[in-house]
């Protein structure tokens, strides 16, 4: 049989001995320079937090509730050992030794301190998986490993981060998937209020994964607007990312603005590049939307007519979508096709740029009157829609030599979507999920 526990009482006692035997040591007797003082006080604060995080943990002991106890299969397990697992705290590196036990009825073997102190097969705290969860949606999971040891001195591998990482996404997955389940069936209780004018943008990059080349990502942005001195704001922007057909990511996105009120909305803008995908998304989950193609988009089609046409780089074609720019600013979508009319190329690739960016103008004619849009207030586009692929997937998941597995980029979407639009967002509770 175990020991009893110390009390709270006995407790305090011993680590008090402990505290003052380790400052006995370790204060100089005269504190140097702002330096000297910053480095003795880390060490005495790492040596008193490990010493509190040992004496708590021992207090709850091996686990050991007799030489048999109930599985939770119903049947009865038999205590068989006891088991040395190694845990990675804030503090330390923990070796907490536990009471095995063995249920023949099940085949099931369970320490029942696992339970008691929420430990998982990571091997990790809660506190230690919310930093990696943090850092991974920054860095490459090696980096994540190199940072953790220097800044917080904890030692993880970069295999063991990218497991906790892309779990942790997962449960965000999860999670905003069972939102949506409940918001498309009609059940949810539509938000009391709601903005003045909601933006919805929607746009789309690749990502390279292992055996299935490169995959769409799709991304979506909502947000507000604010006149600020003057100009048009961004505000409240929420990013989404997922490798979801277009379908199941348009109900994403929908889930996320019903919750922002679009059903309150006093308008709705829907903001694309163009993509028909898009804009059939738009008209099935925002009937009554302000369609706008992006402005950003737009003048990327002119660039690419006048590299064909002009030659990349040259004066012509600078002068030709500068003002091809202008007549988009001015309503002008008519003489923007009629001067790509003039074009008359001589070979079969530039005849199909001709061909699609023509199409691309006469199809998007309507989402085009920036002038009539700007006039009335409405964001044409700065190049949020555009940055968010940049911003949610470029810059984590399309770095040098990257290359994911379809569930793992999945899940590192959502924990960088979730966190690039709340950067104060607690992460404990997906860290708890994957306990």
């Amino acid at each position: 049989m175990e020991e009893a526990p110390k009390s709270k009482k006995e407790m305090i006692e011993h680590l008090m001995r402990r505290f003052r035997k380790l400052l006995e040591e370790k204060l100089p007797d005269e504190p140097g320079t702002l330096e000297e003082i910053e480095k003795i006080t880390e060490e005495i604060g790492s040596d008193i937090r490990r010493d509190v995080e040992n004496e708590c943990v021992g207090y709850h002991g091996t686990g050991y509730v007799g030489p048999r106890t109930v599985c939770s299969c119903g049947g009865t397990a038999k205590f068989k050992t006891y088991y040395e697992k190694r845990v990675v705290t804030l503090s330390s590196e923990l070796a907490i030794q536990r009471a095995y036990y063995h249920c023949k009825s099940c085949g099931h073997g369970f320490a029942p301190l696992d339970d008691e102190l929420e430990l998982d097969s990571l091997a990790t705290s809660i506190g230690v998986r919310t930093k990696v969860g943090r850092l991974a949606a920054w860095i490459p999971f090696e980096d994540v490993s190199v940072e953790l040891g220097q800044l917080c001195r904890i030692h993880l591998s970069k295999n063991t981060a990218g497991r906790i990482a892309e779990a942790m996404g997962e449960e965000v997955r999860k999670e905003r998937e069972s939102r949506e389940a409940v918001v498309l069936s009609g059940c949810a209780e539509i938000p009391s209020g709601g903005a003045k004018r909601l933006y919805v943008g929607i746009d789309g990059t690749c990502v390279l994964t292992r055996g299935g080349g490169w995959r769409e990502a799709k991304t979506g942005v909502i947000y507000e607007t604010e006149d600020r001195d003057g100009e048009v704001r961004i505000k409240r922007p929420q990013y989404l990312a997922t490798l979801e057909r277009a379908e199941g990511f348009g109900e994403l996105v929908y889930a996320a603005a019903f919750d922002r009120g679009v059903e309150n909305a006093e308008e709705v803008v829907a903001l694309g590049d163009g993509a028909p995908w898009i804009w059939k998304s738009f008209a099935h989950h925002y009937p009554g939307a302000v369609q706008i193609l992006d402005f950003y988009h737009a003048s990327e089609h002119l660039n690419e007519v006048a590299r064909a046409w002009y030659g990349e780089g040259t004066d012509k074609a600078r002068r030709w979508v500068e003002a091809r720019e202008r007549d988009l600013l001015s309503d002008c979508v008519d003489t923007v096709i009629r001067s790509i009319l003039c074009w008359r190329p001589v070979d079969d690739d530039d005849r199909e740029i001709r061909r699609k960016n023509l199409v691309y103008f006469e199809t998007n004619k309507e989402r085009m009157r920036y002038a009539t849009f700007k006039a009335q207030g409405y964001h044409i586009g700065s190049g949020l829609v555009e940055s968010a692929c940049k911003t949610v997937v470029g810059q984590r998941l399309k770095l040098s030599g990257m290359r994911w597995s379809e569930p793992d980029a999945e899940a590192m979407l959502h924990l960088r979507s979730l966190i690039l639009t709340n950067r104060a967002v607690d992460l404990r509770h997906y860290a708890r999920s994957i306990a």
